[in-house]
């Protein structure tokens, strides 16, 4: 089958790139439909004068998202079971003026280009159980406690609703932060040093805006967040990622040219869930130190450590003015409230405190106030001891029935978050397979590239591995789910075995 495609050799893109772009919206506008065959990767390389690895490239990544599918000795084809959120932006007929034009925005000459992330699962709404990673229980939310303090702060304090505050935020609550982080994480911190910021996204943001002249290359785990990856890439930073194993990033493989700005998530790396060695974490300040680069520390879920004591986070370590700490209270309170905050060297503090000015004038007051109070009182400690006991527990039912389901498999980010990974063992057939078949079960589990997270096509783990997102289902859930991937693992590795 012949689809109509084309290189243009003036597109800032790469070959690859343009490939999966342009496959991935003849699926989108229906002209290539469920069923379809796709060229052959030796024929569409030779119709468009490329070479057959650009086009296996494109079509692994393809692949890895769901788009199209392999069937062994026939062919490929657009994949028969497409993801709701592709589903929903197949045909625009009957939709809404604001619907076409958000769906537009993937081909506007205004659009940002890479698209955004995905933070709010696909199948919300529509999975009996449903895994995705990042997601906290909302019946944990401390209401009345909260309630209380924004009655009394409106009640005594309501006439700071109607002034402008600090944009940096609260001194009091970036005192409360600096006096939490501490012992908690090993950062030294002073208040002045800290930006209150919207969640961890609008940090980014932040942090975008300030090394937008300075920085040549930005640095990414490999996977990593891709809230992070697109926000870079679409600012016009050249993306480089570097692979992550058991170790956390490979450090020897980081660039060795100077002005780089390099983003982690050492303490539960995203979304494998390893931890960065003590070793590497000395080697990556070394490499910032010798490079004139510097480090971004999301430490997204770093509140939450169940076996062992935490390794300092690399901000604790730095003595050379080089990491960046962002932190967030939407995995340990709650996402709605928008509430984040940088540890910024403080040779950078004041330009980062200036950018939060400019980009939005600070952080709404009510939400900062309640939350100092919150963690002045006490509240917030107890808060966090109480979900932490809640989230070990519904993170043992999930190794424990993955490894009577899986048997020896790979098990990583059992110390700490709010997520596993399992390495899917060969005997079991690729890990999007199973994902297919537990979404069909009304079970959410997620491939890397399908949870959240970039993924290069030709990593290891984009194949094998598959995401659990523990911390928002009730123990009675996750039981009757790991039951139904358990009949799920159970069959495959009859047939495959046997077959």
């Amino acid at each position: 089958m012949q689809v109509v495609l084309s290189i243009d050799p003036s597109d800032t893109r790469t070959l690859q790139r343009q490939l999966f772009d342009q496959i991935r919206e003849l699926i989108l506008n229906d002209k290539l439909r469920s069923g379809d065959s796709v060229p052959a990767s030796r024929a569409l390389s030779e119709q468009l004068g490329v070479s057959r690895n650009t086009v296996i490239l494109a079509y692994e990544q393809l692949l890895s998202e769901g788009y199209i599918e392999s069937r062994p000795n026939v062919g490929t084809f657009v994949s028969s079971d497409l993801p709701e959120r592709v589903m929903a932006t197949t045909s625009r007929a009957g939709q809404s003026e604001q619907q076409a034009n958000d769906n537009y925005g993937d081909t506007h000459p205004l659009s940002c280009g890479v698209g955004a992330q995905m933070v709010i699962s696909p199948n919300r709404g529509r999975l009996d159980f449903d895994f995705w990673v990042g997601r906290t229980d909302a019946s944990t939310f401390p209401a009345n406690e909260w309630r209380r303090i924004l009655d009394a702060k409106v009640r005594y304090g309501g006439a700071r609703l109607a002034e402008y505050q600090d944009p940096q935020g609260l001194p009091e609550l970036r005192q409360a932060i600096a006096d939490h982080i501490g012992p908690a994480r090993g950062v030294s911190a002073k208040p002045e040093h800290i930006i209150v910021v919207n969640g961890s996204q609008d940090g980014l943001s932040l942090i975008s805006r300030v090394f937008a002249g300075y920085a040549r290359t930005f640095v990414h785990e490999d996977p990593c967040y891709q809230g992070a990856r697109y926000l870079f890439q679409s600012c016009g930073f050249p993306m480089q990622p570097v692979p992550v194993d058991n170790d956390g990033i490979d450090v020897d493989r980081l660039p060795k040219t100077r002005r780089s700005l390099l983003y982690v998530t050492p303490s539960h790396q995203y979304p494998l869930g390893v931890t960065l060695s003590l070793e590497r974490r000395l080697k990556l300040l070394e490499w910032a130190a010798r490079t004139d680069s510097f480090i971004i520390e999301d430490d997204y879920d770093g509140d939450f450590r169940y076996e062992g004591a935490p390794l300092t986070a690399l901000r604790g370590l730095d003595r050379g003015g080089r990491v960046l700490y962002l932190g967030t209270f939407s995995k340990s309170l709650a996402a709605g409230l928008r509430l984040g905050f940088i540890v910024a060297p403080p040779v950078l503090a004041r330009s980062v405190s200036e950018w939060k000015s400019l980009a939005s004038n600070g952080t709404p007051w009510l939400e900062q106030a309640a939350m100092t109070e919150f963690m002045n009182s006490g509240g917030f400690i107890r808060h966090l001891r109480r979900i932490r006991a809640i989230y070990k527990t519904r993170r043992d039912l999930v190794a424990v029935s993955l490894r009577q389901s899986f048997g020896d498999a790979e098990i990583k980010g059992l110390r700490g978050g709010m997520h596993l990974s399992l390495r899917v063992p060969r005997r079991f057939g690729r890990a999007r397979e199973i994902e297919k078949e537990a979404m069909r079960a009304g079970v959410g589990i997620y491939t890397p590239g399908k949870g959240g997270a970039f993924i290069s096509p030709d990593h290891p783990r984009a194949a094998d591995t598959l995401l659990f997102g523990y911390a928002a289902l009730p123990e009675k859930n996750i039981r009757t789910a790991m039951a139904k991937l358990a009949g799920i693992a159970a069959a495959r590795e009859r047939v495959l075995v046997d077959g």
